[in-house]
């Protein structure tokens, strides 16, 4: 009894137990992410057109948690397999295709506990080909790089000291981009494409 009544003093100055999702958020980070890929494009003189693919990447960034508040950098890589099947003018037909796309972003966001809510914003490009196939069997195909925006919002948290889960939604603004064939008639087709993407993923703290 004597030494418990001892140690009642000590109890107070003994470190509380730390908690194991306590989130840690500045630092190096890499992960995997996939969803869905709502894709809009307009053809000039074709119409417009919509497709939905998957897609599916990886991404990297680094955080600097202020106090509540987080600001960070973001990469991400992610290929999409959209393909756009449409008819042309004479009884051809073409499809475009977007297999790659990336970004580069800042992110800000506010931390509550292991949950961390931010907005997003930056740069980004998509790889684009253009195939076409006229009535009498002639081929032809253009690829270039499509440049624009994306902006959007997410959510993540911690679930294990150093993983964390997010679910993001971010919708990209491509400028219009001139695709030159060598198909019906030599046309020139300019391409004016946007996106929405949900996707979710688990990323890697590596502090």
């Amino acid at each position: 009894m004597a030494v418990a009544v001892a140690l009642l003093p000590l109890v107070g100055t003994l470190p509380a137990a730390a908690n194991p999702l306590a989130p840690i958020w500045t630092g190096t980070y890499i992960g995997v992410h996939g969803g869905a890929n709502w894709a809009d494009v307009d053809v000039n003189a074709l119409g417009s057109f919509d497709t939905t693919a998957a897609t599916g990447g990886l991404h990297a960034g680094y955080n600097i948690g202020l106090g509540g508040l987080v600001v960070g950098i973001e990469g991400d890589a992610s290929y999409n397999g959209a393909d756009l099947g449409f008819s042309t003018a004479g009884g051809g037909s073409a499809n475009l295709t977007s297999d790659w796309s990336g970004t580069i972003r800042g992110r800000v966001g506010v931390a509550a506990g292991p949950a961390l809510l931010y907005a997003t914003a930056g740069y980004a490009w998509s790889e684009t080909t253009l195939s076409e196939r006229t009535a009498t069997g002639t081929k032809s195909s253009s690829s270039g790089s499509l440049d624009g925006v994306v902006y959007g919002v997410g959510a993540e948290s911690y679930v294990l000291p150093n993983i964390s889960l997010r679910l993001e939604a971010l919708r990209f603004d491509y400028d219009s981009e001139k695709l030159s064939v060598s198909g019906a008639g030599n046309a020139v087709q300019e391409i004016d494409a946007s996106d929405t993407v949900v996707r979710a993923g688990i990323t890697f703290h590596l502090n």
